[in-house]
């Protein structure tokens, strides 16, 4: 029986992929692990089946490297640990949710709300011209959109659903770039800072780069909050430079990638073994 499943979408079912490496991280550190791929999984009676064949025995741990809502609750049902859990990955996933909970926090957030059905004019009257119409379920900075004029606004509306999308204030003094900080349980493990002359996100996969970020201890302090408050356990907490020489809390990830720590040298995978291997133990 293995005490950890590492599992992944079943688009990293290909050779080669990290998602293999993750698992010889796990095996590396003493971890009995097996890799599955979350797509393959089928519960029924509360029997797990993977590639249709029923599993015997359930893992002490999952650690989710999917954002699957469903499968987290499903697993946790049979009483299976998962990292992150629901609480966490709902919560993160919607970045709604994640605005009104650190809103209990008093930490300085970018300004926002639902979109809905607001009108172009009074968006601009509240958040000024550009602003952002971000997708509240979105990932890798996609569908989100730096608004200028009624006519773009106009067509996004015939074209989305804008009660999933968040309409927000444009930090300019953070023109694509921001921090991200990146939790595994109690430890910080570090910062990034990262920057895209080409576009006003700062994400990676639309061409931003990474560099090393020295955090001062009352950001650090504030992501920790957050995360708490998100109960995540691997959690990137995100923020941008505000006009004040500050910072604003933009968003929080529970399946964030690591390449960018990865290339700047720090040991990802051991840190998330090291926690997953404590956490088999006391289980």
């Amino acid at each position: 029986m293995a005490d950890l499943w590492i599992i992944y979408s079943s688009k990293h079912d290909v050779p080669l992929n990290p998602a293999f490496t993750m698992r010889d991280a796990a095996i590396d550190n003493g971890i009995d692990a097996e890799l599955k791929f979350a797509e393959y999984l089928e519960f029924k009676d509360n029997k797990v089946y993977y590639k249709e064949v029923l599993e015997p025995n359930l893992p002490k741990i999952a650690f989710l490297r999917c954002n699957y809502i469903d499968l987290a609750t499903k697993l946790e049902s049979l009483g299976i640990r998962c990292v992150n859990n629901t609480f966490a990955i709902t919560n993160a996933t919607d970045k709604y949710l994640a605005h009104e909970i650190v809103k209990t926090l008093n930490i300085p957030q970018i300004e926002g709300e639902i979109c809905g059905d607001m009108e172009f004019d009074d968006i601009v009257s509240k958040y000024g011209k550009p602003f952002i119409l971000k997708d509240r379920f979105g990932l890798q900075g996609n569908n989100i959109f730096l608004v200028k004029n009624k006519l773009k606004y106009n067509r996004l509306k015939k074209k989305r659903n804008l009660d999933n999308y968040l309409v927000q204030k444009y930090i300019i003094t953070s023109k694509g770039k921001d921090v991200r900080l990146y939790f595994c349980g109690d430890y910080y493990i570090g910062a990034v800072l990262r920057q895209n002359k080409h576009n006003f996100v700062s994400n990676i996969n639309k061409g931003g780069l990474s560099f090393d970020f020295k955090a001062n201890d009352d950001l650090i302090n504030k992501g920790r909050l957050i995360k708490d408050a998100l109960k995540g356990e691997v959690i990137s907490v995100d923020f941008v430079f505000d006009d004040n020489d500050g910072f604003l809390f933009c968003e929080a990830n529970t399946n964030a990638g690591f390449k960018s720590y990865a290339y700047l040298g720090y040991d990802m995978r051991k840190i998330f073994m090291e926690y997953l291997k404590k956490l088999i133990e006391e289980a």
